[in-house]
């Protein structure tokens, strides 16, 4: 099947926020975002999983908050670079996944800190259920001469089932010496002590597991619509 691919450009001093269906036969994203231009890009996959690749450059002073809900079902590797190539440029990721059954899901996202005072921040949730495979992997560039930025990753993944394997693999790659790097990674199976607790409180063992999953990913869903906000409850109801 040939890949279908999209180019995004977000010329200077422009904004724009736009919302996108990866199961839409989209497979590539090149993404530019010019000078002191700003884009809020929404990202969402409730149908068969698939491969994506997505390249972002932004120039001086300008921005991007990427936001991904991956709801998707089956195997896939999501490739994003953010090319933070201008001074004062922001990149923002923020990832939300559930992978259940048999799903393979791999996400690797990257930052390049290549002007000064750039911001580069990435978060990944998500939760691992069955007999899936979910696996995390962020870097984080900065390079000689990119003087006071500041980059920082999170990556968290809860396990729900003996059977599932879950991986969070951040790396820091620093070259200078006047900037803030820092990352966070937690991988571990769900609190019996956790569900007790809402088990007590009145609620089924499947009742808990889904508050549980809810307060891990439904977050995600305030940057989309009411519509797409139903849909992620409802699949969150069903597959977990």
């Amino acid at each position: 099947m040939e890949s279908r691919s999209r180019q995004i450009i977000i010329n200077e001093c422009q904004s724009e926020s736009i919302v996108l269906d990866l199961n839409d036969d989209l497979d590539n994203l090149d993404i530019h975002v010019g000078k002191k231009a700003n884009l809020s890009l929404n990202l969402y996959n409730f149908g068969e999983a698939k491969n994506t690749k997505i390249t972002v450059k932004i120039d001086d002073d300008g921005e991007i908050m990427l936001i991904m809900a991956d709801f998707s079902r089956g195997r896939s590797k999501v490739e994003a670079l953010f090319d933070l190539a201008g001074k004062n440029a922001r990149g923002v990721w923020k990832l939300s996944t559930l992978a259940s059954q048999n799903d393979d899901k791999k996400f690797d996202i990257h930052f390049q800190h290549l002007a000064i005072n750039t911001y580069g921040l990435m978060d990944n949730y998500g939760v691992a259920r069955n007999t899936s495979r979910l696996i995390f992997s962020g870097a984080n560039d900065i390079v000689r001469g990119a003087k006071k930025s500041k980059t920082k990753q999170n990556a968290k993944i809860i396990v729900f089932d003996k059977g599932a394997i879950a991986k969070a693999d951040p790396r820091l790659n620093i070259n200078e010496n006047e900037v803030e790097a820092s990352h966070a990674a937690v991988v571990g199976k769900l609190s019996d002590d956790h569900l007790f607790y809402l088990m007590s409180r009145g609620l089924s063992l499947n009742e808990a597991k889904q508050l549980i999953t809810y307060g891990y990913l439904m977050p995600i869903a305030k940057f989309f619509n009411e519509n797409i906000q139903h849909q992620i409850a409802t699949i969150i109801e069903e597959r977990v």
